[in-house]
């Protein structure tokens, strides 16, 4: 007797087990669009990031990773850079970008009558810099004292769950046990050209430096305002975005410790979050849905003749009744 072999034969089979939410423990996935997934940003590859930051109330996360000075360098670009996002945050400027709301911060100029005492001076050119040729000449010194770009940023936004799209997990496995732990967020990071809006941003405190010199710097003078009653709680999606953008430049960075992957406390870490402790005293989930119910669910509805037939309010709430109770059903096949 011939015995038909099946095309799509099971290879194997595994426990499936979701571990406890905890409210102290925020898992996101971070996804270097730009970098090819053979080279990830490790020990290994002597590319590990040397700061990870994050602004939790808007989402924004920023990592920065080392870049390779010794070969294929500009060395002149990477003093004017390295130096002009050292200028600019030594004047306050402390995010670059849309995670600043787009804000640039302006020096005080002391020349101004009427400039509080300890303002910082408006910086020189990078160029002007009497000790430009000098970094560049002791450029392997400058660069461990900051005067060189020797690092790339990579930034972007959160993608939290919002109950509307699909719920992303991450599973672990263990012998045949796959492990699912729900993620709180994606955060796909693309190359941020911070050094170029912190050469921008000091080429134009430079700009209005050599206007006040010439011109002169104007007197602060007191000006006239009339109160008004403004409006709050606007909900119009320009005053929202509005104000999303000023709450982002007002949060300040949060920095976080990075852990190698193949570091003691990343693999402890994993020990402790990813897994279930104990898989003996599981409670098993029980679905509501026989087999021809939960083919019916997963079709896609069609309202045309010969279609598959839409699905019933009460096919759709029977959907996520989803138990763990150990009452099994006697007589009603479920989904295994």
């Amino acid at each position: 007797m011939d015995v038909e072999e099946d095309d799509d034969p099971v290879v194997a089979e595994y426990d499936v087990y979701i571990t406890p939410e905890a409210e102290a423990q925020q898992l996101y996935v971070l996804q270097y669009l730009n970098r090819p997934p053979d080279q990830p940003f490790t020990k290994a590859t002597e590319s590990q990031p040397t700061a990870l930051r994050i602004k939790k109330d808007s989402g924004f996360v920023e990592v920065d990773v080392p870049i390779d000075i010794h070969n294929n360098y500009n060395r002149p670009a990477g003093v004017r850079w390295g130096e002009s996002m050292r200028k600019t945050k030594g004047f306050g400027q402390r995010a670059f970008g849309i995670a600043s709301g787009f804000e640039r911060t302006m020096p005080r100029n002391t020349n101004r009558p009427g400039a509080g005492e300890g303002a910082p001076t408006a910086p020189t050119a990078v160029e002007d810099d009497d000790n430009f040729e000098e970094y560049v000449t002791n450029f392997e010194d400058a660069s461990e004292k900051g005067h060189v770009l020797n690092v790339q940023t990579f930034g972007g936004q959160i993608l939290k769950d919002d109950g509307k799209g699909p719920s992303y997990m991450l599973g672990t496995f263990r012998d045949e046990q796959l492990h699912l732990t729900r993620l709180n967020g994606l955060v796909q990071l693309r190359t941020q050209f911070h050094h170029i809006d912190a050469a921008a941003q000091l080429e134009a405190v430079n700009r209005r430096r050599e206007k006040e010199s010439q011109e002169g710097a104007k007197p602060a003078e007191p000006k006239a305002f009339l109160p008004t009653v403004k409006k709050t709680g606007g909900d119009t999606a320009a005053e929202l975005t509005q104000a999303f953008m000023k709450s982002a430049n007002q949060e300040t960075w949060q920095k976080l410790d990075y852990f190698d992957e193949d570091s003691t406390e990343a693999y402890t870490s994993y020990g402790e979050r990813l897994f279930l402790p104990d898989v003996a005293d599981a409670p098993k989930l029980h679905s509501h849905l026989n087999n021809d119910q939960f083919l019916d669910a997963i079709s896609a509805p069609s309202s045309g003749k010969g279609g598959k037939k839409k699905l019933t309010k009460r096919t759709a709430e029977e959907l996520i009744e989803i138990s763990d109770s150990d009452e099994e059903e006697e007589d009603e096949p479920t989904v295994s």
